[in-house]
């Protein structure tokens, strides 16, 4: 199994630039240096692509698993980090550019020189390197030859098949990490000077080499995924999300120090309401230019920086970057529409529904290729099946588009600091994200029961672990648990916060799952907690089945 460096040494330059604000990414780190890895030392393990839209970490992620392989000097699995650029070349460079990066990545490996790494040789300052490594010497006399034939095709099967080659000759496993793997086919000219829509094509065959597997990854998603899906399975497909909540607070934490900006629990908890751990959401806001006042406890400051962020900002030029593409194709009008409307629904709708409720004047037909061109585009995404679309929920992507077209389609201009303090709302008093952080700020010093529940015991309870929203198995069923305290004992809370009472019906349900915990924890203290106080028949049936239910707050 895979055993982490003590240190990681950071060969390749990262484009995070401070390697401190890399931050998470434990599922696909323990995925690529847990199963894939023991496959891949097995000869088993199946080449990847990565999908994601721009910015979301697909660069970050592959850079930092590219050193940390790298930092692992006793292993004999090299990696190999190549990024193909959005710049025109023809294939006879390309393939004496590939060949040397991978020469100085590999020679780096065995010599331990991070140098080859940071400043890779260019083709012809390689070979006075590589004199006493025959396997490499050989292919580069091969590519010698070929170029002076211009025979570019065969330059580049000897450049595409030299990792496999180099681990198979060697007894090692290559990892081969190529960043931006879309452009492949767009920027790469033949003899005439014309773009190759079939450099891909090598990998039909060097896909499947177990010795030399390929993690690839791109930022125009949809691309991507037509040469990967055109290589007949031969790569997993992968997609790269937002960062989960503990990971995304520990981003904003790190950004916070990096940014000199003052933040507290609660602005913490804002942030990641707005953001939903998006690493581009989240780097634009803390590092904004328009942050001036540094200190995010203030909510008017968060809502005035992401303003500007959506309407001008790196968010704003991201987005506007994917949505501009697509209505070059499009009919802007009702692809506008549409995506209006995708927004408001707020779920998934089929074709038919959007011709219906647009009063469209266009075919079935004509309407799937249209939002096929949205779907390429990475502007919306299919829903169960074919018939069905949708926006996945993402605010601040939302904002963006009806401030650049609102207005255009039906009149209206969003009130975005509004919507804005809303969406953040849901950790403030009036929305509910914030519920447990209110119970949890009076519980998280040790309390006696009895001063914090109206029926409560002479109990001093000492939390040392508060758990929030917790799946756990009740019965046959997981059920969600808002808060579990584990200390000298063990409390279970549901605590509600909506605008009606606590009713009989969350009584019954909160003593159904008492009941059968009891069972098997008998010493396990079960309390309610409810914003809106509670029901009589609700209180007394809570009481009556030894629910203790905490005080409202003072004020309340």
């Amino acid at each position: 199994m895979f055993k982490m460096p003590e240190k990681i040494i950071y060969a390749l330059p990262e484009e995070i630039g401070n390697t401190e604000l890399f931050v998470g990414r434990k599922k696909e780190f323990d995925y690529y240096l847990g199963d894939w890895y023991y496959y891949l030392v097995n000869n088993m393990a199946q080449s990847q692509a990565i999908v994601a839209r721009r910015k979301k970490g697909k660069t970050a992620f592959l850079q930092r698993l590219f050193n940390i392989l790298w930092s692992c000097s006793e292993s004999k699995v090299i990696p190999f980090y190549y990024a193909i650029q959005e710049e025109q070349i023809t294939r006879a460079s390309f393939a004496k550019e590939f060949f040397a990066t991978f020469a100085s990545h590999y020679l780096s490996f065995l010599t331990r020189n991070e140098e080859w790494v940071r400043t890779p040789f260019d083709y012809v300052e390689m070979k006075e390197y590589i004199t006493q490594y025959p396997d490499l010497y050989k292919k580069s006399k091969s590519i010698d030859a070929y170029e002076k034939t211009g025979n570019w095709d065969l330059m580049w099967k000897v450049a595409s098949r030299i990792p496999f080659d180099i681990a198979v000759s060697t007894g090692v496993k290559v990892v081969q990490i190529i960043d931006e793997f879309q452009n492949i086919n767009a920027y790469i000219l033949d003899e005439r000077g014309n773009t190759i829509d079939t450099m891909s094509g090598a990998y039909l065959i060097l896909a499947e080499k177990r010795e030399a597997p390929l993690i690839i990854s791109g930022s125009e998603v949809h691309g991507l995924l037509e040469i990967v899906r055109r290589l007949t399975a031969r790569f997993k497909e992968r997609t790269l999300g937002n960062l989960p909540e503990d990971e995304a607070k520990e981003a904003i934490r790190r950004y916070a120090k990096a940014s000199r900006t003052k933040i507290n629990e609660q602005a913490e908890e804002k942030i990641w309401n707005l953001t939903q751990g998006d690493p581009l959401y989240i780097r634009a806001l803390m590092q904004s230019e328009h942050n001036d006042t540094k200190d995010y406890t203030n909510e008017d400051n968060i809502i005035a920086t992401y303003t500007q962020e959506i309407t001008q900002g790196e968010i704003y030029g991201t987005w506007t970057e994917y949505i501009a593409k697509i209505f070059v194709e499009v009919n802007k009008r009702n692809a506008k529409r549409i995506l209006l409307y995708l927004f408001q629904a707020g779920e998934e709708r089929t074709r038919a529904q959007i011709i219906k409720d647009l009063k469209l004047d266009i075919t079935d037909s004509e309407l799937e290729t249209k939002l096929h061109k949205l779907i390429k585009a990475d502007l919306i995404s299919r829903g169960e099946t074919y018939f069905d679309y949708k926006i996945g929920k993402d605010k601040t992507y939302e904002l963006v588009f009806r401030h650049l077209f609102q207005k255009e389609i039906d009149y209206f201009v969003p009130d975005i600091k509004k919507e804005l303090r809303q969406e953040m709302g849901r950790t403030s008093y009036e929305k509910g994200k914030f519920r447990e952080y209110l119970v949890r700020e009076r519980i998280k010093k040790p309390f006696n029961l009895k001063d914090l529940a109206e029926n409560g015991i002479d109990l001093t309870i000492k939390p040392k672990t508060i758990l929030e929203r917790e799946t756990v198995k009740v019965g046959l069923r997981d059920r969600e648990i808002d808060l579990i305290v584990k200390g000298n004992v063990e409390l279970w809370i549901d605590v509600k916060d909506t605008k009606g009472k606590y009713g009989k019906r969350e009584a019954d349900r909160w003593i159904e799952i008492k009941q059968a915990i009891g069972e098997k924890s008998p010493k396990t203290l079960f309390a309610t907690y409810s914003q809106n106080r509670y029901t009589a028949a609700a209180k007394e049936l809570l009481v009556s089945n030894g629910v203790y239910v905490l005080k409202g707050e003072e004020g309340e």
